[in-house]
């Protein structure tokens, strides 16, 4: 009647299971990409405010120091780097996802006044005040 086949039960099973371990695994590698954007995306946030800021605070000063302001720009280009090849490495359905998520982000966003924190720390290497954000001293060019 009826006859149980246990080679061909256990061959399905098995199928199954790399079936679901490969959906797992690519569900997994989509979150991690979208997640290193994600980190990267707030890297640049911080590194352009970082550079407006030192412009504004050298301009206010009458200051000039075009190789801080070069390791800045220097700073926003490698995280601009980074998320192009993070991009790149993401499918044609994840980039359009994820270029989609950027227009209508750029859409809601009204512009604000930019809001200073007023946190600051000390220069290690000229005692001067700092942003508490910044990568470098706007006074000697330190990195900290």
């Amino acid at each position: 009647m009826f006859e149980l086949d246990i080679e061909m039960l256990k061959e399905q099973g098995l199928q199954l299971v790399d079936s679901a371990k490969k959906t797992a695994q690519d569900l997994a590698d989509k979150g991690k990409n979208k997640l290193d954007l994600l980190n990267q995306q707030a890297r640049l946030s911080k590194a352009q405010r970082q550079l407006g800021a030192l412009v504004y605070s050298l301009h206010k000063a009458g200051e000039e120091n075009p190789a801080l302001v070069e390791k800045y720009i220097d700073a926003v280009a490698e995280v601009e780097k980074a998320i192009e090849e993070i991009k790149a490495n993401m499918t044609d359905d994840e980039r359009a996802e994820v270029e989609a998520q950027e227009t209508a982000e750029d859409e809601e966003i009204e512009e604000e006044p930019i809001q200073l924190r007023g946190e600051t720390k000390i220069c290690p290497v000229c005692k001067a005040e700092v942003d508490g954000d910044a990568l470098f001293c706007n006074h000697c060019g330190a990195q900290l």
